[in-house]
């Protein structure tokens, strides 16, 4: 299915340390884009898949404590030029969300990642509780088109994940080379605010 670029295991991440000495860090992995010819045969249309995780680890003094966590997924389109009407519509099946129990993020939706993290065990949210969904956003003129997938999704404890699987892209009316960048983002309920980017990926 036309040019993928696949990796194992933690593939960026970014951490502050808070007022209370607690590490916060939020990190992408397992990232696979998937450039496919569009369906509709325009010039101007992008198609592709997606396949990935995202999660937030907090270590320190007083990590199990930390409540109302909040978790953002999303991508961000860079492209030269948009038409009048050119749209993203992101297709995603149910995303997988964990919460861990220990200081360290839990993979088990993930399988075969060797990632040097604490594994913990699954408590209160598991499986595919975030569900199918279909989001239509207008891309802006030129330039740059933040596209949240998941937003604000909240936990309380030190850690949680969300698998990204066959999340389904389709961009139209964008000129010349498009391109793609995930990112993922940590608030607590401080307000310490992280966030990690991943490498730019070349769609067209």
């Amino acid at each position: 299915m036309g040019n993928g670029t696949a990796s194992a295991g933690v593939d960026n991440s970014s951490s502050v340390v808070d007022a209370r000495g607690n590490r916060i860090e939020v990190l992408q992995g397992d990232t696979q884009y998937q450039a496919v010819p569009p369906l509709d045969g325009v010039p101007t249309s992008v198609e592709f898949f997606h396949n990935g995780y995202a999660g937030v680890d907090i270590t320190g003094p007083n990590a199990a404590e930390f409540k109302g966590t909040k978790l953002t997924v999303g991508y961000q389109i860079g492209y030269p030029i948009a038409l009048s009407g050119a749209t993203i519509v992101l297709n995603s099946p149910g995303l997988g969300f964990v919460i861990g129990s220990s200081n360290g993020i839990d993979l088990g939706l993930v399988p075969d990642l060797t990632l040097g993290l604490n594994a913990g065990t699954n408590i209160g949210l598991a499986g595919d509780i975030i569900p199918s969904q279909e989001l239509d956003i207008d891309l802006a003129p030129g330039g740059i088109t933040t596209v949240p997938l998941l937003e604000n999704q909240s936990f309380d404890g030190p850690a949680a994940s969300v698998r990204m699987q066959g999340v389904h892209g389709s961009i139209s009316g964008a000129l010349g080379a498009v391109t793609i960048r995930p990112y993922a983002t940590a608030v607590t309920s401080s307000g310490d605010t992280v966030t990690t980017y991943g490498m730019p990926q070349k769609l067209n």
